[in-house]
């Protein structure tokens, strides 16, 4: 029977690796048994994305904290942020070539590591610069952590079971995105922002070390893999280039949404320190059954016409939110609805992106999709800091509907330049 031609082909016939459009339809022969038991990758990578995660979703609810400590005004509260991404970007691209040359776990336990001196550098820092540099460090380890627990995933699990794997893990991003914020901003009104980072430092410091006792090595391909070349395949790739266009719509409004929903939340409705905390963790409850949700329904009706679903669920209501000046019951649920949605998008994007490419180039695609996405989240939030710094009264509301405009754009992409699902899986 005849293969479909896979519009993301890119490698030449003279290549040692073999084309694209047969491992979009076949799940490829791996050198190395697939793993049996996925529960100890599935905590490992649980207990890894809830400290990298919590750590990113603690700067909405703390931003007036760290504005205030450091003495700056809101328009530079989007540089935290973007310095995040910024040292994520700088880190991705060598994470891709390293997890594919030395093997995804050494990757992980280094980026964890790095998560970790950059926390103790924020704890430290006097400055608005060097706090900057230090967040400049923990987003570095935290991009090369994320793209190594992929790269993993995409190498050990079968396509037909990566969306349940991927949304079990996904409740630890959800989690953290939950939790994190009512737990930080807690723990700042009672001690403070030296000791939260330190805190974290320890807690990414046993994510090390639990990484290296739990997931087994990840021996080296066949062929001598993490040549900087392969990055030219990756960019031939179709389907690659529509997924970065519409993650990358996704986060230029998104990340900015939820940068300043802290603020806004202090601003519009005077929420103090700990009230800004409840409602991250009241409205994040739902958040946390999207990923598993989603993940099961997308391994149920394709992965694809799933994530189509719910881009455009999700662009029709990001406008309505900062409508919502009155009722704080109203913001807490609309909040929770919104992030269910996104979460269910989770497994989808990740599934989608893992069976682009050859199992060789995984991690140079990741790199490379993470490399842009987070320039993209870096310009994002700062440009997003000036839209909602340009108005006192509709700021927040100019960006709930750059949000949903960058959604709605993003679906022809979608539909156009990912591939679907293939013909036929093998377990």
């Amino acid at each position: 029977m005849s293969e479909p031609r896979d519009p993301g082909s890119s490698r030449s016939d003279t290549e040692s690796i073999p084309e694209a459009d047969s491992s979009l339809n076949e799940e490829p022969q791996l050198s190395k048994p697939r793993i049996e038991n996925p529960f100890p990758l599935i905590w490992v990578g649980w207990w890894v994305t809830v400290i990298t995660v919590s750590d990113q979703a603690m700067i909405s609810p703390l931003l007036p904290n760290l504005l205030n400590y450091f003495g700056v005004d809101i328009q530079y509260g989007g540089q935290i942020t973007g310095a995040y991404f910024l040292g994520a970007a700088s880190m991705t691209l060598i994470a891709g070539v390293l997890a594919d040359r030395v093997g995804c776990r050494n990757v992980l336990v280094a980026a964890i590591s790095l998560v970790a001196v950059g926390e103790i550098g924020a704890a430290l820092a006097k400055s608005f610069g060097l706090f900057l540099a230090a967040r400049t460090l923990v987003g570095a380890g935290s991009a090369a952590a994320s793209l190594a627990l992929t790269t993993y995933i995409g190498l050990h699990i079968p396509y037909k079971g990566r969306g349940k794997i991927m949304g079990l893990i996904g409740t630890g991003f959800f989690l953290g995105n939950t939790f994190g914020p009512f737990l930080v901003t807690q723990f700042v009104a009672r001690l403070s922002l030296q000791s939260l980072f330190i805190g974290l430092a320890v807690l990414a410091a046993i994510g090390s070390l639990h990484s290296v006792y739990t997931l087994r090595g990840d021996p080296p391909h066949d062929r001598i893999a993490g040549s900087w070349r392969d990055y030219r395949s990756v960019l031939k790739n179709r389907g690659f280039w529509g997924l970065v266009i519409v993650q990358s719509l996704f986060t230029f409004g998104v990340m900015g949404m939820i940068q300043f929903f802290g603020e806004w939340l202090e601003s519009v409705h005077g929420m103090d320190t700990k009230e800004r905390g409840v409602v991250f963790l009241i409205g994040g409850l739902p958040i946390l059954l999207g990923s598993p949700i989603g993940g099961w329904l997308c391994d149920k009706i394709g992965k694809k016409p799933f994530f189509v679903a719910v881009t455009f669920l999700l662009g029709s209501v990001t406008c309505v939110l900062p409508y919502i000046e009155q009722n704080v019951v109203g913001v807490i649920v609309l909040f929770g609805a919104v992030g269910f949605v996104a979460a269910g998008r989770y497994s989808a994007y990740h599934a989608l992106t893992t069976r682009l490419i050859e199992e060789e180039l995984l991690g140079h695609l990741l790199a490379l999709r993470n490399f842009i996405n987070y320039l993209v989240a870096a310009s994002g939030v700062t440009l997003m800091g000036f839209v909602y710094s340009s108005s006192e009264t509709t700021g927040y509301i100019r960006m709930g509907w750059v949000t949903t405009a960058m959604l709605m754009v993003s679906i022809p992409f979608l539909i156009r330049m990912v591939p679907g699902e293939p013909v036929e899986e093998e377990a």
